[in-house]
């Protein structure tokens, strides 16, 4: 970098606040072979906000003010206050916000424009830890590997070594077959999920690696250890970009280049070691052991001010200053450090001015559909099993409630009133038991939902391979198995037909009755990102459903411009279904009548024909595939822009 007499000066007063520095910055950079070269220029990113809480009007907020710089091979850290737009430049470099709100500007990598092929030679760590839990971390890596390494050119004996590589690497010996842990579960510490995360993006050797806050959350020790190791992956060709807030020296000391933000705006760009100096010519002083990060958190705040009679602030253009609302990034334009990137840009972008982005810019897998499908599917059979609150509870739930329900309509017998009104209570309950048994099916996307969008927005797998593992893996045996538990029990408890056809045609009208429900379930849980939420709008129509399923009120008796409810009953499909199976063919008798299951049936308008009966399974069946489709249509809407 070329600086002044006066820099030169201030630098050798800086002598007792920072560590000997060498020539360049190129050349403290002691790695094997350079990494890629990102370059920026002129970026400005807004967002839409509303004018008001109950406002129609949305305004443009403005969180990248021209933002430009170059960022070369080795440690290269953003920093700024909060909200000063570190992470959203970090988003925009690494092609992961919104397009729509990239107004100006444009992203290169040595050189070339930025497409979403950039993901395939690039990761991007996300600052919470995105695990599955009830993994081990050899699972997770492998997980990765098997996805992110093509098969025809990956053997198993070869993702099997590059992972070993990457545990060497990171220091996961010790807990690589340890779990990561869940709320339920005890797991490794947050260190080593840390270093996990990261393990999981080097598993295709990316030259481009992408932080977002790595030390959020640790301690100061674990804090030191992450950012050391990120140290020495970047001597080995990386280049490594990463946002922090407020390091301490022994880890501030780690970085090549820094990038100071205030406000949307660029204040400082350039070597890490020369930071001082240049805020020092700038009138500021840093007392002696005070910690380089602070000292520029202070100055970005306002805590700290400038020397009075510093010759520098006086050389400045003071008419710009004024009206400025932020006069430290006029200052770092106005400086020939900020004069030295722009003449670099202009150079790189020179002859690109005219070129557009491609046409085609889908994205790539590395793996095919069929290979996907089979190993998400796995990971999620083995999620299930390793949970015991979703499996092994839901089993002893339904064994629970069919006891229940078989001793409350133990032995009906055949005797009026008793036979109608317990068989038909006993329907009903059912019924409910099947729909509202099934409202933990909300959780199934909303406690995965940052997980999927971030192995998504990598490129891990496809959204419908996601879609169908949860519907193979987890709608078959999480919630067709365990009806025929709940369904046996209570079925024989209670004396029904003893036919095996009567109860096979129960078992299937039980299990259309839990899909329908739980496919509205995945619908909802596709729909809305919270737990509170998706309560309330899936309590919503299983009340209504429930209502206007023909046993609480008489659907005949209703008002005409609400008896359509009727149509879209899952209760009224379910319960019809049951009470033909069952009803059809039995006598009954009092002490003087006698009464034909068919005489009831026709009194309740309920077609008891072959037809009739199977028109209630069409019925659930259609209600399941609309469901089941729509949220196959939300889960692809779902912002994975951040």
């Amino acid at each position: 970098m070329i600086r002044s007499s006066k820099e030169d000066i201030a630098m050798e007063v800086a002598a007792e606040c920072e560590q000997p520095s060498e020539d360049s910055e190129t050349a403290a950079l002691n790695i094997q072979a350079p990494g890629p070269t990102v370059s920026f220029y002129n970026l400005r990113y807004c967002v839409k906000e509303r004018a008001g809480m109950f406002s129609m009007t949305w305004v443009e907020k403005e969180i990248l003010k021209d933002v430009s710089g170059i960022m070369k091979s080795g440690m290269n850290a953003v920093m700024g206050p909060t909200g000063s737009g570190k992470t959203s430049l970090l988003d925009v470099i690494a092609g992961r916000k919104d397009p729509q709100g990239l107004k100006s500007g444009q992203v290169l990598v040595d050189g070339a424009v930025v497409t979403s092929s950039l993901r395939l030679s690039s990761a991007y760590v996300v600052q919470n830890d995105v695990l599955m839990g009830t993994l081990t971390v050899r699972e997770n890596l492998t997980f990765s590997a098997n996805l992110q390494l093509s098969p025809a050119d990956h053997s198993f004996s070869d993702k099997a070594m590059k992972v070993e590589s990457v545990i060497q690497e990171l220091g996961l010996k010790d807990c690589a077959d340890t779990k990561i842990g869940t709320m339920f579960l005890r797991g490794v510490s947050g260190g080593e999920k840390k270093r996990c995360s990261i393990g999981m993006e080097l598993i295709t050797s990316p030259s481009l690696l992408f932080l977002d806050e790595p030390t959020t959350g640790l301690d100061s020790n674990t804090a030191h250890m992450i950012i050391t190791l990120l140290h020495k992956l970047s001597r080995n060709g990386r280049t490594i970009i990463f946002s922090i807030h407020q390091p301490r020296y022994s880890i501030f000391q780690q970085f090549d280049h820094l990038t100071l933000l205030n406000k949307g705006e660029i204040i400082y760009a350039g070597s890490a070691d020369k930071a001082i100096s240049y805020f020092e010519g700038l009138g500021y002083k840093c007392d002696p052991f005070n910690n380089p990060a602070d000292f520029f958190l202070d100055i970005t705040n306002g805590t700290l001010l400038p020397q009075a009679d510093s010759a520098k602030s006086e050389n400045m253009n003071g008419g710009e200053l004024v009206v400025s609302e932020n006069p430290l990034a006029v200052k770092y334009r106005q400086s020939q450090l900020g004069c030295s990137v722009t003449e670099q840009l202009q150079e790189l972008t020179e002859g690109l001015k005219s070129e557009s982005r491609p046409a085609s810019d889908k994205a790539q897998y590395a793996t095919p559909f069929y290979y996907q499908l089979m190993l998400v599917s796995s990971r999620t059979v083995k999620n299930i099993l390793r949970n015991p609150q979703t499996s092994y509870a839901q089993v002893f739930l339904n064994i629970f409630f069919g006891v229940l329900v078989g001793l409350i309509y133990y032995q009906i017998p055949n005797s009026l009133p008793e036979a109608l009104q317990n068989r038909t209570g006993a329907f009903f309950f059912l019924v409910i038991n099947m729909v509202f048994g099934n409202l933990s099916a909300v959780e199934l996307f909303i406690s995965e939902r940052v997980l999927f969008i971030h192995e998504n927005s990598s490129g891990y797998y496809r959204t419908s391979v996601y879609f169908l593992s949860k519907v193979f893996a987890d709608l078959i045996p999480n919630r067709i198995l365990p009806v025929f538990i709940f369904s046996a029990i209570p079925y024989f408890m209670m004396a029904l037909k003893p036919e095996v056809e009567a109860f096979f045609l129960y078992c299937v009208t039980m299990s259309m009755v839990s899909l329908s429900a739980v496919s509205l379930a995945f619908l909802v849980s596709a729909s809305v990102g919270s737990f509170a939420m998706a309560n309330i709008f899936i309590a919503l129509p299983f009340v209504f459903m429930m209502v206007f399923g023909g046993f609480l009120v008489n659907l005949n008796s209703m008002l005409s411009g609400m008896s359509w409810l009727k149509w879209i009953s899952i209760f009224r499909y379910g319960f019809n279904a049951l009470a033909i199976n069952e009803l059809k063919g039995l006598v009954f008798t009092s002490n003087y009548t006698t009464m034909t299951g068919e005489m009831y049936l026709d009194h309740q308008e309920i077609d008891y024909s072959t037809w009739g009966f199977w028109q209630n399974q069409v019925a659930l069946g259609g209600i399941m595939c609309i469901c089941l489709v729509l949220a196959y249509v939300q889960l692809r809407r779902i912002n994975r822009w951040k």
